[in-house]
């Protein structure tokens, strides 16, 4: 028998996410990435390229 807080996976089994940020260019998106906690992993990618 075990005990979980909730319908959720425990934090050891499961851990991820992803954000979609409006930014005029990937220095800006790199400035707001570096504000994130520093034990967190994180990749920038760029999905859509406006003229």
């Amino acid at each position: 028998m075990f005990l979980t807080d909730g319908p959720f996976s425990e934090a050891k089994e499961t851990v991820g996410g992803y954000g979609i940020l409006e930014v005029a260019n990937l220095d800006e998106a790199l400035a707001i990435a570096r504000t994130w906690p520093s034990d967190a992993r994180l990749e920038v990618r760029p999905i859509i390229e406006r003229m």
